[in-house]
């Protein structure tokens, strides 16, 4: 076979079929008059080669990276500047993706996956906008007067391993699928208020760094960071940039230097009232300057994601279910799920199917409906464990492919799997999850139920999992689960239910509002095997309230872990505490 590097361009149009419905004539017209008086001409004077067209689609092949971003700038340029005249929903827009990859010869044809991640590239890209790889970046940034913007690793459809993206043009947001009621934010220029102004550079890396890990949230639409750098050193009110931007949310800070000490604070707006959510500081010493910046980096996206996570919810909370949309409905659905009790798990069942009857194809409801299943199973709230897992497959294999780039669709996955016996392809999942997003407390969470359901649990990779957790996400609605599963990698080490660590775990998981019974239940246990009776009844009466109905002989079968045999067997002297305390035997 004949292969060759090459530049491959491959283009689309925006919502033709909805163009098409609405006048499909003038359609066709518009798309062929574009074509012979603006793209031709453009391929032709760039010395490229039109390969096919593909109805609304069209694949190119040109000699350099360069002259295939002039082309494509050139085009879209025209197309944007010709349809702003247009009523919004019947204007013609172009999404574009460029690679520079090794192809196969197919005749007049290219075949390869330089041609997939060209396409790719194209579906990523925001309408009006053209989308790079890595190896068209590094031909191209030293050559074009446009602004590139970074939007990080991508993983993206039937490509094993992740691709960098730069995006030049279209909307200012990283380009993200449907849902657009999702909170928007900037991460605005943060201040240098050191005596030395050339450690802007310093300030600039944690924004540029913060902007980039916040867009790995498929639940964010993250302004770009050239965007939001514009209103450097402006003392514009936050409200106006905010509203400039269309943005509900604004992050700013600054950074102090002195000697080798530094000072980072970091506060999250809430752009319509100007008040302040969440607002954090954090004093370092300078020993490495690029870990440091790493390490502010994740603390700053920790504090951030999950504040305004709940700030939102809070306020769809106020909305009737009635007057929602399907994003809203999501999120009124998961603050249902973490009360974590057996009304709350239905009423986020409803929600959810809600969001989905709203919009077919939001992958977040089905990511969603997958963790509801994945909880119903590891909860012991299932009647037919086999029915729930197949049915929560379905969902979070749905959600992976309307929007493969989604972490929870693969958390959700990766644990089912696991609960199905499929140990490789749980691993597989969750190992996706986080190349798109290793700030994801929930895929940590997911690791440490992927690992309870091994046949030989590993306890160390548990115990990493679940600190890890804690770590990215201390005040995360899930919390008491993290600190749960902490005590279960120590209780599964050697089985013993009296382990020091594991009944610290077990007590510190108590004390979040939300915690479900099986936390007090385990450290009921615990209590009872150390001899701390009055604990162990505290403990009991408290999971017997928030499970009632709970009896000795249907905690036995309750969870459907392999080990769980072994788990009730260590329990079993510290069980006939419990039911000496209170506990029905059946």
């Amino acid at each position: 076979m004949e292969r060759r590097l090459t530049t491959i361009v491959a283009a689309d149009v925006v919502g033709y079929s909805r163009l098409m419905a609405a006048d499909e004539e003038g359609t066709i017209q518009r798309f062929r008059t574009l074509k012979t008086e603006v793209i031709d001409p453009e391929i032709s004077k760039a010395g490229g080669r039109l390969i096919k067209t593909m109805g609304d689609g069209l694949l190119i092949e040109f000699p350099s990276p360069v002259a295939a971003l002039r082309a494509a700038i050139a085009v879209q340029d025209f197309v944007i500047k010709n349809e702003t005249a247009k009523p919004a929903e019947l204007r013609m827009q172009f999404r574009v993706g460029i690679n520079l990859g090794d192809v196969v010869i197919d005749g007049d044809d290219i075949l390869g996956e330089g041609v997939n991640i060209a396409a790719r590239l194209e579906s990523l890209a925001s309408p009006g906008g053209i989308c790079m790889s890595r190896s068209v970046y590094d031909q191209v940034k030293s050559k074009t007067d446009a602004s590139l913007i970074a939007l990080g690793p991508q993983q993206v459809k039937n490509i094993p391993h992740p691709i960098e993206v730069w995006q030049i043009g279209g909307d200012a947001r990283i380009a993200q699928d449907k849902g657009s009621d999702r909170p928007s934010i900037a991460i605005l220029p943060f201040d240098n208020l050191s005596s030395d102004p050339d450690q802007a550079f310093l300030a600039d890396g944690i924004v540029e760094d913060v902007t980039t890990e916040l867009s790995r949230f498929r639940t964010l639409d993250v302004i770009a960071r050239n965007s939001a750098f514009a209103y450097r050193g402006k003392s514009t009110d936050i409200r106006q940039i905010a509203a400039e931007l269309d943005a509900r949310y604004v992050v700013e800070g600054s950074v102090r230097r002195a000697g080798n000490r530094l000072r980072v604070t970091a506060q999250l707006i809430e752009a319509a009232t100007g008040s302040q959510l969440w607002a954090e500081r954090w004093d370092r010493t300078l020993d490495d300057l690029f870990d440091v910046q790493d390490e502010l980096t994740s603390a700053i996206v920790s504090g951030v994601e999950p504040e305004l996570g709940a700030h939102e919810r809070a306020v769809v909370r106020r909305k009737p279910t009635e007057n929602l949309t399907a994003w809203e409905l999501c999120q009124k659905g998961y603050y249902e799920f973490t009360k974590y009790t057996d009304e709350s798990y239905a009423s986020a069942f409803e929600l959810y199917q809600l969001a989905v009857a709203a919009d077919p194809d939001f992958a977040l409801p089905h990511a969603y409906l997958g963790r509801w299943y994945w909880v119903q199973i590891v909860t012991g709230r299932t009647k037919d464990v086999a029915a729930d897992v197949k049915t929560g497959i379905d969902h979070a294999q749905t959600a992976v492919a309307l929007d493969n780039r989604l972490e929870l669709g693969y958390a959700s996955l990766g644990v089912l799997s696991a609960i199905a016996g499929y140990e490789e392809d749980a691993v597989a999942a969750l190992d996706a999850g986080e190349r798109m997003n290793g700030h994801n407390a929930v895929l940590q969470f997911a690791r440490t139920h992927v690992c309870l359901y091994q046949k030989e649990p590993d306890t160390a990779a548990m115990e990493r999992a679940a600190r890890l957790a804690i770590k990215l996400s201390p005040k995360d609605p899930l919390a008491w689960g993290f600190w749960f599963n902490l005590g279960n990698a120590y209780m599964l080490r050697d089985f013993d239910i009296s382990d020091a660590m594991a009944g610290e775990m077990f007590e510190k998981s108590c004390r979040f509002p939300n915690s479900d019974f099986m936390t007090f239940l385990a450290a009921a246990f615990h209590s009872a095997a150390v001899g701390k009776k009055d604990a162990a009844s505290r403990y009991l009466e408290t999971a017997m309230l928030r499970k009632p109905g709970l009896t000795a002989e249907k905690w036995r079968s309750l969870f459907p872990f392999p080990t769980f045999p072994k788990y009730v067997e260590a329990c079993e002297s510290a069980l006939q505490i419990l039911i000496e305390l209170g506990l029905p035997e059946s």
